[in-house]
């Protein structure tokens, strides 16, 4: 690009700047030729719509709150429509179940929504997809990026910002003291592999007239089979485990992989007896499975939970005056290197580069993620904002909050950075269901997992 023309253009840019400052429609911006930043479905850069034509731009949004939704289509949307004349904005909602395929077949087709809603491991997955956002949102393009904390990392890709972090979700230890009171454990929240198998043993109901269980002692992340994925990475990692050897390679044939796969099924076996594969699941209450049901006036049936505050009790429940908050504590016994840990998750909103509006999803962004739509945004689901300054009122005003945040500061480990995580969570999700099954030994399952998570790195 000559000099000349790169001059026009950027008195043209400072010009649209300008007059969108003062409120009035930004005239058309051209994307860089594709050449000079090859888009990933490598079609021909497309120009950036006009504030005068009429442009919807699409938002995909994975299972939030309806408080969530319907605060974005009253307030965020109009406003941004106002201030923004020929623009509608279309929020569709979808869920966590089946979003690789979805979100594959966005980046294949090369067309879809602009804004996408993506988990802390998808930008490592999808980075190549994304549209680089630096000039639109980074330091020197809009001031307010110094606010966000460091979840902001996890809307990156090779060191640019590919869109906005909405919310730090760490997973924590809830547990219910007066029904661990009531269970005749006093140690409170266990501290060791051996202390949570006894603690499952002990706390833990099945009803011999329905052969179900009626009480679990923990319920990590999903509660009938005691085995998700991201149960297995919590415990892994606060024994000291890394996903990666030093040259790059899985490191699921090592020491703590096996122990954290064990303990896996330790804990289903501790929790469902001698006849594990043949007693019912916890019956599903209303509301969190550590609150009471209102309906029933009964509790819903666990004693501890292994989850983000998304699956505890709303703020303002009664309960809260009986649970405990703590992170998870690893096996010291048998692994030196054990230390707390909350697996902090990190959903956050990214601009697909296939994208013709690039411009105006940053916009929609800015507006959505100000100091006070960003608290707003997770006072709808009692997270913790990834904005720094966001995290006032109902954030500080919560001793439950406040404690979580304290935790996550303390003992954070973050989610993002896994290579090809979506094959991943479905090699480890097959082997693990094996595992309690009784199919597949420890032993087998981690050989299992090692070697076909080497497979699906090497294609």
């Amino acid at each position: 690009m000559n000099k000349k023309l790169f001059g026009l253009l950027s008195v043209l840019v400072l010009v649209s700047l300008m007059l969108t400052a003062c409120g009035s429609p930004a005239p058309a911006v051209t994307e860089a030729p594709a050449a000079e930043v090859p888009a990933a479905t490598e079609a021909p850069a497309a120009t950036e719509a006009s504030a005068n034509e009429a442009v919807t731009l699409k938002v995909y949004l994975l299972d939030y709150t309806p408080d969530t939704i319907a605060w974005l289509k009253s307030e965020i949307n109009p406003a941004f429509e106002a201030a923004h004349p020929g623009v509608t904005v279309e929020i569709t909602e979808g869920t966590w179940s089946g979003w690789d395929t979805t979100f594959s077949g966005f980046f294949a087709a090369g067309e879809g929504p602009d804004i996408i809603n993506l988990g802390s491991e998808m930008n490592t997955l999808y980075g190549e997809s994304l549209a680089d956002m630096d000039s639109y949102l980074g330091e020197g393009a809009w001031d307010e990026i110094k606010n966000f904390g460091p979840a902001l990392e996890n809307a990156k890709y090779e060191g640019k910002l590919r869109g906005l972090p909405i919310f730090t979700a760490p997973r924590y230890v809830f547990c219910r003291t007066d029904l661990m009171e009531a269970a005749g454990w006093t140690k409170g929240t266990p501290q060791s592999f051996a202390d949570w198998t006894a603690f499952a043993k002990q706390a833990s109901k099945i009803d011999s007239a329905t052969n179900s269980l009626t009480q679990q002692a923990l319920v990590p992340v999903d509660a009938a089979s005691m085995a998700d994925w991201q149960w297995w990475l919590l415990v892994y990692y606060s024994i000291g485990g890394q996903l990666y050897k030093e040259d790059g390679t899985p490191n699921f044939d090592s020491p703590e992989a096996l122990a954290a796969t064990q303990f896996l099924l330790d804990m289903r076996q501790a929790t469902y007896g001698e006849a594990v594969n043949a007693v019912g699941a916890l019956p599903t209450g209303q509301g969190s499975v550590i609150d009471v049901d209102d309906a029933t006036g009964k509790d819903n049936g666990a004693v501890c939970l292994a989850h983000s505050g998304w699956a505890a009790p709303a703020f303002d429940r009664p309960v809260w005056e009986k649970v405990s908050i703590d992170p998870f504590y690893g096996d010291p016994n048998n692994f030196p290197n054990s230390k707390p840990v909350v697996l902090a998750f990190n959903d956050w909103l990214a601009v697909a580069d296939y994208s013709p509006n690039k411009e105006l999803a940053a916009e929609w962004l800015k507006m959505a993620f100000t100091k006070e739509a960003n608290n707003k945004w997770n006072e709808t689901m009692g997270l913790i904002p990834a904005r720094n300054d966001s995290q006032y009122g109902y954030v500080v005003e919560s001793e439950q909050l406040k404690r979580e945040a304290e935790l996550a500061s303390q003992y954070g480990v973050g989610f993002a950075g896994i290579k090809e995580s979506a094959k991943l969570s479905t090699i480890m999700q097959d082997a693990l269901g094996k595992l309690i099954t009784e199919e597949l030994t420890p032993e087998e399952v981690v050989f299992k997992i090692q070697e076909e998570y080497v497979a699906a790195l090497g294609e």
